[in-house]
């Protein structure tokens, strides 16, 4: 039985269409599923709670989405030791698809699914605070990168480009509006491989478990999702417009050699600030944090490749 999970809103409602040919494949070929369509925020976390209470043993859940529709899936699992997790991609940024070079066309993703090559064991993060707790699967930000996946949530830009097939400009655009008004952060980060300092003027402080975010943007060039570890992006002490200079290495991955860009790993960040600031996780801003710790859950997700 296969159990799919479909944000009919992605991709600028293009989600449903991309279901609707899944769908008719499934049928022809005769197998069985059960689908949910989601209908409003946090929607996928109770419909995977109530699949993993309602089936027992080993279930295969599919999501077709963005990242924003896997984050919420993977909050919804109880036991990872029980999910097949599969993943057509229909988002706008589908940033753990390209990491994992899983197919873009879904009927090539469904065939993949459906008669799996191998699983990949997948390293997943976990964002805590006092009272919080929240699972990622590509990363989580504070600051800068945060900030324009808020704006970016709200944005009619989005839309309009996405359905001309030009959605990584929307991060671009706010990108360079943000640069203006975002304010710089203050405060002390600290791994748990004993590295700690205080810093003042930060623009953004970015953990990584894969090396995109926003649409293919190489935040971590070197993060590799099977390690274990957090790749660390530190960008601060630089002029708003050295970052602007800055900015197009990000789509190569070239930016980590400029001054003010401090790249490490580690299996724990703990973050204090003086002011809180948006956090975004798998980009899905839920609140304005000044401290927060970040942990590397090692090869938790079995995803089918």
């Amino acid at each position: 039985m296969y159990h799919f999970i479909i944000n009919p809103k992605s991709r600028s409602d293009r989600g449903i269409k991309i279901w609707h040919t899944v769908k008719e494949e499934l049928d022809k070929k005769e197998v069985p599923y059960t689908f949910h369509i989601t209908g409003y925020p946090f929607h996928a976390i109770e419909i995977t709670r109530e699949i993993c209470k309602n089936y027992p043993g080993i279930k295969n859940i599919i999501v077709l989405g963005g990242d924003g529709t896997v984050n919420e899936v993977i909050n919804g699992i109880n036991d990872f030791n029980d999910i097949l997790l599969g993943y057509i991609p229909s988002g706008s940024s589908n940033d753990l698809a390209r990491s994992l070079r899983l197919p873009k066309e879904p009927l090539t993703g469904l065939k993949n699914i459906l008669a799996p090559s191998r699983y990949q064991y997948v390293d997943m993060g976990v964002l805590r605070t006092e009272d919080y707790q929240r699972k990622f699967a590509v990363s989580s930000g504070i600051g800068f990168d945060a900030a324009i996946c808020e704006e970016a949530l709200h944005s009619g830009i989005k839309k309009v480009l996405n359905r001309c097939g030009l959605g990584k400009l929307t991060y671009i655009i706010i990108a360079l509006k943000q640069l203006v008004s975002c304010p710089f952060m203050e405060g002390t980060v600290t791994a748990d491989t004993g590295r700690s300092a205080a810093y003042k003027k930060i623009l953004l402080i970015t953990s990584m478990i894969h090396k995109y975010e926003g649409g293919g943007m190489q935040i971590a060039p070197a993060a590799d999702p099977y390690d274990g570890m957090l790749s660390i992006c530190i960008v601060h002490g630089v002029s708003r417009l050295r970052v602007l200079t800055v900015l197009p290495f990000l789509l190569f991955g070239k930016h980590v050699h400029f001054k003010g860009v401090e790249t490490f790993n580690c299996r724990r960040l703990d973050i204090k600030l003086n002011s809180p600031f948006w956090v975004h996780i798998d980009g899905e801003c839920p609140s304005t944090l000044k401290q927060l710790t970040v942990t590397c859950i090692p090869k938790k997700l079995r995803i089918i490749k």
